[in-house]
């Protein structure tokens, strides 16, 4: 029996040793949890200094960030998405960036060879450069998106000629995502009524001319509307240059009996615009992975000639399995520059037509090849009709190779002449269209494209 009680005493007491120890740990660790807690609130108290006011988190990565803003490209002008790098602002970890800059840049040079059959042309070998800065950046606001693009160029060489070391902003636009499907641009780029499919547009990736119509940058304001794979688009835009063309006249006539003498020369000048007002241009397009078809027109008003400017062109790119893509386009039209490419207006008024066809094929994920054929007619500055095609190699996603060569045919090139009057005297009284001979021309190149960082 004292055994019993002994034992029993004696855990008792091993009880209340082991409940005091765990009552001094609870103890100690709540007073941790207190500290913690003390630190927490200092830290968050503390100002932000290295973050812009109302974000938490800046991060730097590889690559493009995402511009839904960023108007369609060239396809020999687009910036790869791999490429470069970008800046983002967001609010959170795991939010949408609200801000982004994204910077890359290409250098592109090219050994060419070219042979023009022309007089007083030689064939020659030489190297051309070109260099590219490419900046664009956007931030959500509480009106929408808005945005920027900007392009810096410098370039030369080819033809014996020089690089000039002169940078210029060749692209330089903004725009402004005021509802989920509309969008304002404005600024210097492709004109509205370029065409998105043909050679021009999706191929011609190499430094040789291309053929078919062709498009020019231009100072604008555009509207467009997009909602899945159907778009529009309406802008003004500066109207072409101008250029007046007349006779100028020299007479002397000294005092005494001496034979008054006249002569006759060419003479141009050039104006600002054709017109007091802008051109109206604008696009229908619809587009997915497989199809894409467009119309595209434009209108100028024209105080220089006697009929108004314009023209109408559209087209299609179709998929042809996963390998191929055929392309064509073609434009109709009267007065305006905004197509020209080998061959441009020559008169005013002049009616002119152009079409170009592509066939583009992934050979494998790293290599692609352009084949392609277009046809531009004028009424008096005469046609060119050019073939051409290349291969390109991509190893990596900085680098490109590529090999080909472009043919162009030019024939009844036309050139504007002082013409003698009827009495067949020393002094022209009108300007007249004359012939030139024809031409054709060769390229041939090997270029490489360098991208950074």
């Amino acid at each position: 029996m004292k055994m019993m009680k002994w034992a029993l005493l004696g855990g008792a007491a091993v009880a209340v040793t082991a409940t005091a120890a765990r009552a001094d740990d609870l103890s100690a660790l709540k007073a941790q949890i207190e500290q913690l807690q003390s630190r927490v609130s200092q830290l968050e108290a503390q100002p932000q200094a290295s973050m812009p006011s109302g974000y938490s988190l800046l991060s730097i990565r590889d690559g493009q960030g995402t511009y839904e803003g960023v108007l369609p490209e060239r396809y020999a002008d687009r910036v790869r998405e791999e490429s470069g790098f970008t800046l983002s602002v967001v609010p959170t970890a795991d939010a949408a960036p609200a801000a982004e800059v994204s910077v890359s840049g290409e250098i592109r040079t090219a050994l060419i060879y070219t042979d023009i059959d022309a007089e007083d042309s030689d064939d020659n070998l030489d190297v051309k450069v070109r260099g590219r800065i490419f900046i664009k950046g956007k931030a959500d606001t509480a009106v929408g998106e808005v945005g920027g693009y900007f392009r810096l160029q410098a370039d030369g060489g080819g033809n014996f000629s020089d690089y000039s070391e002169n940078t210029k902003m060749n692209k330089a636009y903004g725009w402004w995502k005021f509802a989920p499907e509309w969008e304002l641009m404005a600024g210097y780029n492709d004109n509205t009524a370029a065409l998105q499919v043909g050679w021009d547009w999706l191929a011609a990736s190499g430094p040789t001319a291309s053929f078919g119509p062709s498009n020019i940058n231009n100072e604008q304001m555009r509207l467009t509307y997009s909602s899945g794979p159907l778009s529009f688009a309406i802008a003004v835009e500066d109207a072409d240059a101008g250029t007046t063309f007349g006779v100028a006249v020299t007479k002397v006539d000294p005092p005494g009996p001496v034979t008054i003498v006249t002569t006759a020369s060419l003479v141009s000048a050039s104006t600002a615009d054709r017109s007091d007002i802008p051109a109206v241009e604008g696009y229908l397009m619809y587009s997915s992975d497989a199809f894409t078809a467009q119309i595209a027109g434009l209108y100028q008003d024209d105080n220089i000639g006697d009929n108004a400017d314009w023209a109408i062109g559209g087209g299609a790119t179709v998929g042809l399995g996963e390998m191929f893509q055929l392309t064509a386009g073609a434009v109709y039209g009267e007065g305006t520059t905004q197509y020209a490419n080998n061959v441009g207006p020559l008169t005013v008024d002049e009616e002119f037509w152009g079409a170009s066809v592509g066939l583009l094929a992934n050979l494998s994920e790293d290599t692609r090849l352009e084949l392609g054929v277009g046809y531009e007619d004028y009424d008096d500055a005469g046609t060119a009709l050019g073939f051409g095609g290349g291969i390109y190699w991509d190893p990596v996603s900085q680098v490109t190779l590529g090999f080909g060569a472009t043919y162009i045919d030019r024939k009844d090139t036309g050139a504007l002449a002082a013409v003698d009057g009827p009495d067949g005297d020393a002094l022209a009284d009108h300007v007249e269209v004359v012939d030139d001979e024809d031409e054709d021309s060769l390229e041939i190149f090997f270029g490489t494209w360098l991208r950074f960082p």
